[in-house]
C-alpha cells in the first residue's frame, strides 16, 4: 500500500480539488492529511467532506514547516511506500500502480514524477522543461515533482531535515546514499500559483539564489517569504 502524505497550510480551497482528483486514483492508498496551523477553515472543510471519499483518510495536526509536516504524517503512515503529493498537484490515474513497479525492481528506492504546470505560459513551460532536464541529470527533486520512497529507507534515513526551505533537496541528496532513484515519466500537473502571486521572473531569481546559497549551507530569512510563503 502507498501512503500519501500532504502538508497543508491555509488551504481550505484546494480540499475539494484534491480529494477529487484522488477519486480517480487506481490502487491501494491512504491519504494523511498532515495540518501546520491553518487559520481559514481548512480543517472544517476536511471533516466536512470526509464522508464523500472512499479512501482512508488521517488528519493530523502539528507545528508549521513541511519537514516537520512531513516526518509527522510518516510516523502513523502505514503504506510500505511513502509519496508526498502537494495539495495543488494532481497526478494521473495509474500514478500508484507506476510507482508500485518502480519499487518492484529491486534496486530502486524512490524518485519522483515529471513536472508540469497547469497554465500553459511559455516562461512556465520552459523552467518546467529545465526542471525536469535537471531532475533526470541529478535524481534531486523538488516538493512539486512529488517524492515517493519505500518507508523502510525513509526511517533509515531520518526523514526530512526540519529546515526553513529546500529540505526536499537535502531529503534527495541523503536519499542516493541508500539506493537509486528514478524520475518516472507519469506527469505530475502543478499551480503555479506561486509563480502568479510573488511574480515568474523574480521568483525565479530568487529560487534560483536560494539553491546556489543552499550549497553552502546557508538559507537566509528574506528568501522564506519567496520560496514558501503563499
Amino acid at each position: 500500500m502507498i501512503s500519501i502524505i500532504t502538508p497543508v497550510l491555509n488551504e481550505k480551497d484546494n480540499i475539494r480539488p484534491f480529494f477529487d482528483h484522488l477519486n480517480n486514483l487506481k490502487g491501494d492508498f491512504e491519504l494523511v492529511l498532515v495540518d501546520g496551523g491553518s487559520t481559514d477553515g481548512t480543517l472544517d472543510e476536511v471533516e466536512r467532506l470526509r464522508k464523500e471519499i472512499p479512501y482512508p483518510l488521517k488528519v493530523l495536526k502539528t507545528s508549521r514547516g513541511r519537514g516537520n509536516q512531513m516526518n509527522k504524517g510518516a510516523e502513523v503512515a502505514k503504506g510500505n511506500i511513502l509519496l508526498f503529493l502537494h495539495v495543488d498537484s494532481h497526478i494521473a490515474g495509474n500514478s500508484l500502480n507506476v510507482i508500485e513497479k518502480e519499487i518492484a525492481e529491486g534496486d530502486i528506492i524512490g524518485g519522483g514524477f515529471t513536472h508540469s504546470f497547469s497554465d500553459p505560459d511559455m516562461f512556465l513551460k520552459i523552467t518546467s522543461a529545465f526542471g525536469n532536464f535537471r531532475a533526470r541529470s541529478t535524481k534531486i527533486f523538488f516538493g512539486d515533482f512529488g517524492i515517493f520512497i519505500r518507508k523502510d529507507i525513509f526511517e533509515k534515513m531520518g526523514g526530512y531535515d526540519d529546515i526553513a526551505f529546500l529540505e526536499d533537496v537535502e531529503f534527495c541528496k541523503k536519499a542516493k546514499g541508500y539506493g537509486k532513484l528514478v524520475q518516472i515519466e507519469n506527469l505530475i500537473v502543478t499551480s503555479p500559483r506561486r509563480y502568479h502571486s510573488k511574480g515568474k521572473f523574480k521568483l525565479t531569481v530568487f529560487f534560483i539564489l536560494a539553491v546556489l546559497l543552499n550549497v553552502v549551507g546557508f538559507r537566509p530569512n528574506f528568501l522564506y517569504k519567496y520560496i514558501v510563503e503563499m
